[in-house]
C-alpha cells in the first residue's frame, strides 16, 4: 500500500468511530439534551476536517501546461509549432519568432512541461540536468561534413606509438591524413563506409606536439584542417636491454632508431670466444632487471643466459618487465619447450620466406619485402604485436609483465629503402611490451572548450588550476561526487593549461588542452546529439508522465482549511450552553 492510501484509511476509519460516537451519543441521551443542528453540524464537520487534513499531506498534483514546449538550441532553422505549443530559445540558438529564455532551468520554471520536443544539435551540459526526468522527443539537426568525433590519447610517452581515432560525416570517397608537426604526412586512410577511421604515429621529445588531422574528399581537395594536440609526458625514457647471440645491421639500426626515439638502450652482443661487442656487460639477475622495462633476446642468448638467467628473467616479468623473443634461427627443442612453457609454442619448418607488411605511412609508398622465420605462433590468449600482420609476433600477459615473440629477421630493410616504416614498427613493439610507467592515473576529463564547464574527476591532495596566460584558480572537489572525486572549471583561455595535484608522495602535473570556442563544430554537434539522445533513452516512459501528473500542487490552501474548520468546530463545541442541573 502506498503512504497516500494507507493515510486515508486511518483518517476514515477515525471519522467513522467518530460518527458512530455522535449516533451514540444521539440515541442513548435525553430528549432535552439531544440539538439537531450540533449533530448535523459534527456529522459534516468531521469528514470535512479529514479530508482537508488528507489533501494538506497529499495535495492533488497540478496539470502541466497544455502542448508541448519546443526547445530551440544551436543549429535550429526554422520550428512550426501547433496550437498550443510554446516555442523557446536557449541563448545559442538563432531560430525567429521563438521567445528567448537564458537556460532551461528557467523556461521549466516559468512554464512547466513534462514533455519537451528539442530541436537543432542539442543540449549543452548546462541544460542537461534540467532535462532529466521529462519525456523527450528530438529532432536534430543535419550534422556538418567533416569530422564529428575525435578520440586522442590520454598518456604518450617519448619514442611511443600513439594512435587517434574519430570519426568524419558526409565524406564518402575521402581520406583522412595524419601530419606531424614539422608537416611531414605521417599516415594516411582512406574513409571506410562508416566514417570511423584510427591513424598511428610516433611521439618524439617530451613536451606539447601539435599534430594535423587533414580530411580530403574524392576528389583530393581539402575540406577540413584539424588540430590533434598531444603532450608527451616528460618523464624517465623507457630503459630497454637488448642481447643478441652474435653481430648484425638488426641491431645496429635499432639502436640508431633508439638513439632518434630517446629510449634507453643497452645492447650487448656477443662475439665468440667469451667476447662481447656494445656497452659494458651487465648481469642478468633479478635485482638487475629490476631496472629494465624491456628485455630483448633472441634464441642464442636465451641460451647462453645459462639456467638461473632464465629464472631471473622469469621473476622480471611476473615483476612487471616485458620480455621481447626474437627469431634470427630456428631454435633448439629445449628452446622452444621452454617458450612454450611461457605460452607461446612455435610450429612449422623455420625456413626463411618473404613477408610484406602492411604500409603504414603513405598509401603511395610501395611495400618492401621482408624476411621472416616461418613459424606458427600458438597462445590460447596471444595476441598480435602488429595488429594486421599477426604473423609476424604474437604477444601475451605473464604476470604483471608481457611476453612476445617476434619472427622477422630484416627490419632494417625499411630504413634502407627510405621509409620511415622502421621507426614506427619498433615504436609499436616497445610501446605494446615496456613496463608500464609507474606513478598516478591520468586525470579524467572530457574535451575542453572556451567558456565551457570542464568536469575533471580522479582528483587527490591540493589543487590548482594553471590557464594558459598565468593565471590560477583552486577547483574544489565537489562531495556529492563521492568516489570519483570530481571538481569543475570554466576555462576561459584557450591553449595548454595545467592542474597541479599536490599530495604526501609528491606533486603530479596534468596537461589539458582547452579548444577555441569555433573549433570543431561537428564534434560539438556530434557531441551534443549523442548526450541529448542519451537523455531520451535514460528519461521514464510511463503514462502518468507524459499527462503531466507528477507536479505536486500547493499544500498551504488546504492546510489554512481545514485549520478554519477545525478551529470552528473547537469553538462550536466550546460555545454551546451549560448543562443546568434540576434544583
Amino acid at each position: 500500500m502506498t503512504p497516500s492510501l494507507i493515510t486515508a484509511s486511518v483518517l476514515g476509519l477515525i471519522v467513522l468511530i467518530g460518527m458512530g460516537r455522535l449516533l451514540w451519543w444521539w440515541h442513548t441521551a435525553p430528549r432535552d439534551r439531544r440539538s439537531s443542528v450540533r449533530l448535523g453540524v459534527l456529522l459534516i464537520g468531521q469528514p470535512l476536517c479529514a479530508v482537508l487534513l488528507y489533501l494538506t499531506l497529499f495535495p492533488p498534483p497540478l496539470a502541466s501546461a497544455p502542448g508541448t514546449l519546443i526547445v530551440a538550441t544551436y543549429g535550429a532553422r526554422q520550428v512550426s509549432a501547433r496550437a498550443g505549443d510554446r516555442l523557446i530559445a536557449l541563448p545559442e540558438a538563432t531560430v525567429s519568432g521563438a521567445e528567448r529564455v537564458p537556460d532551461l532551468a528557467a523556461a521549466l520554471r516559468q512554464y512547466p512541461a513534462t514533455r519537451l520536443l528539442i530541436v537543432g544539435d542539442g543540449l549543452t551540459a548546462r541544460d542537461r540536468d534540467a532535462a532529466s526526468g521529462l519525456k523527450i522527443d528530438f529532432e536534430p539537426a543535419p550534422l556538418p561534413r567533416g569530422l564529428i568525433r575525435l578520440d586522442l590519447p590520454e598518456r604518450v610517452s617519448p619514442g611511443g606509438r600513439f594512435h587517434i581515432g574519430g570519426q568524419v560525416h558526409d565524406l564518402k570517397g575521402g581520406t583522412v591524413d595524419l601530419i606531424d608537426p614539422a608537416g611531414k604526412l605521417v599516415e594516411t586512410q582512406p574513409v571506410p563506409a562508416d566514417g570511423a577511421f584510427v591513424l598511428s604515429g610516433t611521439a618524439r621529445a617530451a613536451g606539447p606536439a601539435t599534430f594535423t588531422l587533414r580530411l580530403r574528399d574524392a576528389g583530393k581537395s581539402v575540406i577540413q584542417t584539424v588540430e590533434a594536440p598531444l603532450w608527451i609526458a616528460d618523464g624517465p625514457p623507457p630503459r630497454v636491454r637488448v642481447m643478441a647471440g652474435a653481430p648484425g645491421p638488426e641491431i645496429k639500426y635499432l639502436r640508431r632508431w633508439a638513439t632518434d626515439a630517446g629510449v634507453t638502450l643497452h645492447t650487448q652482443t656477443m662475439l665468440g670466444g667469451g667476447m662481447a661487442a656494445g656497452d659494458p656487460p651487465l648481469p642478468v639477475t633479478a635485482a638487475a632487471l629490476r631496472e629494465v622495462d624491456l628485455l630483448v633476446l633472441d634464441e642464442r642468448s636465451w641460451e647462453t643466459i645459462g639456467a638461473s638467467g632464465r629464472s631471473a628473467v622469469l621473476e622480471a616479468v611476473h615483476g612487471g618487465m616485458g620480455l621481447l623473443l626474437r627469431l634470427t634461427a630456428p631454435p633448439s627443442p629445449d628452446t622452444r619447450t621452454q617458450w612454450a612453457a611461457l605460452g607461446l609454442r612455435l610450429s612449422g619448418s623455420g625456413e626463411a620466406k618473404p613477408v610484406i607488411l602492411p604500409p603504414t605511412g603513405t598509401e603511395t609508398v610501395k611495400p618492401v619485402p621482408l624476411t621472416r622465420l616461418d613459424y606458427r605462433i600458438e597462445g590460447a590468449d596471444a595476441v598480435p604485436i602488429v595488429p594486421s600482420a599477426p604473423a609476424v609476433g604474437l604477444w601475451r600477459a605473464e604476470g604483471r609483465g608481457r611476453v612476445g615473440v617476434w619472427t622477422v629477421t630484416d627490419s632494417f630493410g625499411l630504413t634502407l629503402s627510405g621509409q620511415d616504416g622502421h621507426d614506427i614498427l619498433w615504436a609499436g613493439v616497445f610501446t605494446t611490451l615496456t613496463r608500464p610507467p609507474a606513478g598516478a592515473p591520468p586525470v579524467r576529463h572530457a574535451m575542453a572548450r572556451v567558456n565551457e564547464r570542464l568536469t575533471l574527476c580522479g582528483l587527490n591532495g591540493t589543487l590548482e588550476w594553471l590557464d594558459a596566460e598565468g593565471g590560477s584558480v583552486t577547483p574544489l572537489i565537489d562531495p556529492a561526487t563521492g568516489a570519483e572525486r570530481c571538481a569543475a572549471v570554466w576555462p576561459r583561455q584557450a591553449g595548454w593549461h595545467l592542474l597541479r595535484q599536490t599530495t604526501d608522495a609528491g606533486t603530479q602535473l596534468q596537461p589539458v588542452f582547452v579548444h577555441a570556442t569555433d573549433a570543431l563544430p561537428g564534434v560539438v554537434a556530434g557531441e551534443r546529439q549523442t548526450a541529448t539522445r542519451r537523455l531520451m533513452t535514460d528519461a521514464p516512459q510511463t503514462a502518468s508522465l507524459m499527462s503531466g501528473e507528477k507536479r505536486r500542487g500547493a499544500a498551504w490552501p488546504w492546510f489554512l482549511g481545514w485549520l478554519t474548520v477545525a478551529a470552528g468546530l473547537w469553538w462550536f463545541e466550546r460555545a454551546r450552553p451549560a448543562i443546568r442541573t434540576p434544583s
